[in-house]
């Protein structure tokens, strides 16, 4: 594989040493934090091993600040701004996470033989989300060998077969049993907290009607800088949809028969409004041998017809419902009466729910939501985090070879 690259995770609240990347010249990184995606990096593989201190340099150097964002996020949803900026608390404290919700059927669209369907099969029985209805819809000319494989090896996952890969869509649909329909592909990899990060965007908001995530390659041919989806950070995504279709279901079969291998409906066989929220969350993470590039919606032009509204996050934040006649809010937002500054949100008539307004707070405002407590000034608050941020990652360093320290530049930084 010396014309390409392995594509690994690396767990920035785990400890870190070198990495075991066999058969591999090179790796792509992706730097995740309790999951969460970042950003990426890039190492050479010797003797089958990665240089972990080369990792930690280049996520010093050109991710610390993203962690400043799940920090702000944080601090909004408390309603308390913060005291000080405690990079420790965040590496050790997950996000929370609905432990339950509705039934999720999650479909499997597959062309894939037998002998290459285990990995994605394992993937979907590593799933933490507790209520699941799991179903192979097989579109492969292998169905005998994959048909025997499931019902011996998979009696969890229901099988079932379609002619193609359209009407493999048709039939998910059919075998749908759940509130939510996730869609993957047979040579995909799901990650073990997909679901869950599908669910709980459906839950923040009732007019979401399908959600997308992040799919990334498993491995990678040169040139494959181009292939990658954009980071650093990666940022959950909202849109207003319109679909100018006589029939609803027609918008969700020719959407589903089009769709990336990551991708869920809410109720895709009943009524759907015409003008509904779509959502791209990037914490729903889906690995497979192909990507391809994720659309999205493109805003409407014309005239934009703007509210002008305020929040102060001391009091909490509320969905916007009274704005239904206009295409986009301008948010004054402040803390405890001190401004922090103005937020855009292109809504186009939908009820703007709290967790929309959150995220464009944090991704819009986020040195100033970190200094709002301390008042330091955005620049003396980057650093302190960034300095915090240095100093966990390098009481983590556990490089494989004995007597090595932690790298130069990281232990220079942290001082």
């Amino acid at each position: 594989m010396s014309a390409g690259a392995a594509v690994i995770d690396f767990e920035i609240t785990r400890k870190l040493s070198e990495l075991a990347v066999p058969d591999a010249s090179a790796a792509l990184v992706l730097f995740r934090l309790h999951g969460r995606p970042l950003g990426w990096g890039a190492g050479r593989v010797t003797d089958g091993r990665l240089d972990g201190g080369s990792l930690v340099r280049q996520f010093v150097r050109q991710h610390a600040w993203t962690c400043a964002l799940p920090l702000a996020e944080r601090a909004i949803q408390s309603g308390r701004p913060l005291r000080m900026l405690d990079a420790t608390t965040l590496m050790q404290t997950p996000a929370s996470s609905a432990v339950s919700g509705p039934l999720v059927t999650v479909a499997v669209r597959s062309r894939t033989d037998a002998s290459r369907l285990q990995p994605c099969l394992d993937s979907l029985l590593r799933l933490d989300y507790p209520s699941l209805d799991l179903v192979l819809v097989d579109a492969s000319e292998d169905r005998k060998h994959v048909e025997a494989l499931v019902r011996e090896r998979y009696p969890r996952i229901r099988y079932t077969s379609a002619p193609g890969l359209g009407m493999a869509s048709r039939r998910a649909i059919v075998e749908c049993r759940g509130d939510i329909l996730a869609v993957t592909d047979g040579d995909a990899v799901v990650d073990r907290h997909w679901v869950t990060a599908l669910v709980n965007v459906f839950l923040s908001d009732p007019e979401v009607m399908t959600v997308s995530g992040l799919t990334i390659p498993q491995q990678l041919r040169r040139p494959f800088r181009t292939t990658l989806p954009a980071g650093a950070p990666f940022c959950r995504n909202w849109w207003r949809v319109r679909e100018d279709y006589e029939s609803i279901d027609g918008a969700t079969q020719r959407a589903l028969e089009r769709a990336s291998s990551n991708v869920a409906y809410w109720r895709p066989g009943g009524p759907t409004p015409v003008r509904y929220t779509r959502v791209w969350e990037p914490a729903a993470l889906v690995r497979t041998i192909t990507v391809t590039p994720t659309s999205h919606p493109s805003n409407r032009r014309g005239a934009v017809r703007t509210l002008d509204c305020a929040v102060d996050l001391r009091e909490g934040v509320v969905p916007i419902s009274d704005a239904s006649t206009y295409d986009r809010v301008r948010l004054c937002v402040t803390w405890s009466g001190e401004p922090l500054g103005t937020v855009g949100i292109e809504h186009h008539g939908a009820v703007i729910s709290r967790l929309w307004i959150e995220d464009a707070i944090a991704q819009q405002l986020t040195a100033s939501i970190l200094d709002a407590g301390l008042r330091l000034g955005p620049q003396v608050s980057q650093a302190l985090l960034t300095a915090d941020l240095i100093r966990y990652v390098v009481s983590r360093w556990e490089p494989a070879v004995h007597g090595t320290t932690a790298p130069a530049t990281v232990r220079t930084a942290a001082a």
